[in-house]
């Protein structure tokens, strides 16, 4: 490799970087976002006056294992196994993975956004 093509593949390296946030920042903070409302929803069931919304979830939060299995464990596990198999291939970010890592943290987002609704509710008007 002679030195323009060294040059070429940091120029690429410092546009890719340039572009936003990694694929590993992006994973890791859906990830973090699940944390959050796995969190959250515990603290607001806690209450008394909410219940869990989500049909899948329902019958599995009375559990704290199986919750813990559920929304930390198993998340986790396959956040590592896409970094894995990410950087074991070498490839870059594709569009479609670009799209629902993106999806993934807006809903996530709109999530959080409503328990902190919620928390307001909570603390100001019950």
């Amino acid at each position: 490799m002679d030195y323009a093509d060294e040059n070429k593949v940091c120029s690429e390296k410092t546009i890719n970087e340039a572009k936003g946030f990694s694929f590993y920042k992006k994973i890791f903070f859906l990830y973090f976002l699940n944390l959050i409302d796995w969190f959250c929803t515990e603290a607001l069931i806690a209450s008394g006056r909410f219940f869990e919304a989500n049909p899948i979830m329902r019958p599995v939060i009375d559990s704290f294992w199986m919750t813990l299995l559920l929304k930390g464990v198993l998340p986790l596990v396959l956040v590592l196994a896409c970094c894995v198999v990410y950087r074991l291939l070498g490839v870059e970010e594709g569009f479609a993975s670009k799209l629902l890592i993106n999806i993934g943290i807006f809903i996530y987002a709109l999530v959080n956004l409503w328990h902190i609704f919620n928390f307001v509710l909570l603390f100001f008007f019950f």
